[in-house]
C-alpha cells in the first residue's frame, strides 16, 4: 500500500502492518480529528488464486463485512469502537479505536500469575462487554485471550468480531472458532448463542486462574480438544491453585456446563455474580472463602455448615436466575433464618434488611414477599435488642 496517500481522505498510515489470516492492521492518524486509530484491511489480494476469488476468499470477505456490521451495533466502553469503513485502492477497510495496551494472551504468556482480584475484575469487564454485544443481538463466537485487550489503564476491551453472528439477521452459517475456547454445542455444528459466549468466558477465566485452558493445549489435535469439551469435566481451579474461594469454583463450573441451559442465564447475571466475588475477595484477603461465623451462645457446627452451604447455593442460584426469581428469594429467606437460629440475631436482621429492600425494588412495597422480609427484619431486630438488654 502507498503510505503517502490518505486512506479515505483522512487516515494517514503510521506503523504497520500487523498481518493476520483475514487482513492487515495499520496504525494510522486521523488527520481530521488528530487521534490515533487502527485501520484493518481485508487481505483480498492474498486470498486470490490465479486471479479468481477462492471459496475461502469469499467467506473471509463476508466475515470482514460482518465484523464491521457487528462492531457498528455495539457502543460500550468494554468494546473497541468502530469509527468508519470504506474502500481504498480496491481494498475494503474498517477504522477502529486504537487500543493502547496488550492482549490478555500476552499477559498470560509473559507476566506473573494474575492475582485473584485482577482476574475477577477483568472477568466482570469481559461480561460487561458481552452484555452490551448481546443486547445489540451480536454473538461474538470467538472469545479468547487474543481477542481481549487490556488497556494501559488496566481495563478490558473486546476486539475482533470477525466470527460474530447477528442474531436478528439471516446469514451464512459457520462453525468456525478457536478450539480451546469453543462451546460443546458448537462442536455439534450449532451456530451458537449468548450462552456459547459465556462458555468461552469460562474457559478464559479458568486459564486466568490456573495458567492453562480447561481442555488441551495449542499443540493438541483440534478434534481431540473438541471431544474433551463435549465429554470431559475439568478439575476445579482450586485443585490447581489453593486459596481460590468456593464461589469462584462454582462460577467456573456453571460457565463450563455442557448443556447451555445449565449455564448462567445471560452476561448480565454473570457480571453481577462476578461483582459479588470481588466483595468475597475483599472480605477474605484472597484466602479460602468467606469468614466463619463468630462463636455465639446459640451457634453450633451443624448450623454453620448449613449456612456455609446455603451461602454457596445462593451464589449459584443468582448466576442461573434473575435475583427476583422465587428460588433466590426462598434461599435468601432460609439463609437469614438459619443465621438467626445460629445465635447471630444482628446478622439475621441485616440479611432480612437487604432482602426487604431488594424485594421492595423488585415487587413493590405491598407485595407479600416484601412484607414477609420486613416482618423478618422486625422480628430478628427485636430479638437482638432484647439480647442487648440482658
Amino acid at each position: 500500500m502507498d503510505t503517502s496517500t490518505l486512506i479515505g481522505g483522512r487516515f494517514k498510515p503510521k506503523d504497520g502492518p500487523t498481518s493476520g489470516a483475514m487482513g492487515d492492521v495499520w496504525t494510522a492518524e486521523d488527520v481530521r480529528l488528530g487521534r490515533t486509530v487502527a485501520v484493518k484491511f481485508l487481505a483480498q489480494r492474498r486470498l486470490m488464486q490465479q486471479g479468481a476469488p477462492t471459496e475461502f476468499a469469499e467467506t473471509t470477505a463476508r466475515m470482514f463485512e460482518r465484523e464491521a456490521r457487528a462492531m457498528a451495533r455495539v457502543n460500550h466502553s468494554r468494546v473497541a469502537t468502530l469509527y468508519d469503513s470504506g474502500e481504498h485502492d480496491g481494498d475494503f477497510y474498517i477504522v477502529m479505536e486504537y487500543v493502547e495496551g496488550k492482549s490478555l494472551a500476552e499477559h498470560l504468556r509473559t507476566g506473573p500469575r494474575l492475582p485473584l482480584e485482577r482476574t475477577v475484575r477483568w472477568a466482570r469487564q469481559i461480561c460487561e462487554g458481552l452484555e452490551a454485544a448481546h443486547t445489540a443481538k451480536v454473538i461474538h463466537r470467538d472469545i479468547k485471550p487474543d481477542n481481549i485487550m487490556i488497556t494501559q489503564q488496566g481495563d478490558v476491551k473486546l476486539v475482533d468480531f470477525g466470527l460474530a453472528f447477528l442474531a436478528d439477521v439471516t446469514q451464512t452459517h459457520t462453525v468456525a472458532g478457536t478450539p480451546l475456547y469453543k462451546a460443546p454445542e458448537r462442536w455439534h455444528g450449532e451456530t451458537g448463542s449468548e450462552r456459547s459466549d459465556l462458555y468461552s468466558v469460562g474457559c478464559v477465566l479458568y486459564e486466568m486462574l490456573t495458567g492453562h485452558p480447561p481442555f488441551g493445549s495449542a499443540h493438541d489435535d483440534p478434534m481431540t480438544v473438541g471431544r474433551m469439551h463435549q465429554d470431559d469435566t475439568p478439575a476445579p481451579p482450586s485443585a490447581h491453585r489453593p486459596g481460590i474461594p468456593a464461589q469462584l469454583d462454582t462460577l467456573v463450573r456453571t460457565l463450563l456446563a455442557k448443556d447451555p441451559a445449565d449455564r448462567p442465564k445471560n452476561a448480565h447475571t454473570t457480571a453481577h455474580a462476578v461483582g459479588e466475588l470481588l466483595h468475597v475477595l475483599d472480605a477474605t484477603e484472597d484466602t479460602t472463602g468467606r469468614a466463619e461465623l463468630p462463636d455465639t451462645p446459640g451457634s453450633n457446627t451443624g448450623l454453620s455448615k448449613r449456612i456455609e452451604a446455603l451461602d454457596l447455593r445462593i451464589f449459584e442460584l443468582e448466576i442461573l436466575h434473575d435475583r427476583s426469581d422465587q428460588p433466590v428469594i426462598e434461599a435468601r429467606t432460609e439463609h437469614a433464618e438459619l443465621t438467626g437460629q445460629s445465635g447471630d440475631t444482628r446478622g439475621a436482621a441485616a440479611l432480612y434488611d437487604r432482602l426487604a429492600r431488594d424485594c421492595q425494588d423488585f415487587f413493590g412495597p405491598y407485595d407479600v414477599r416484601t412484607l414477609d422480609a420486613f416482618e423478618g427484619l422486625a422480628r430478628w431486630n427485636g430479638k437482638a435488642q432484647r439480647s442487648d438488654r440482658c
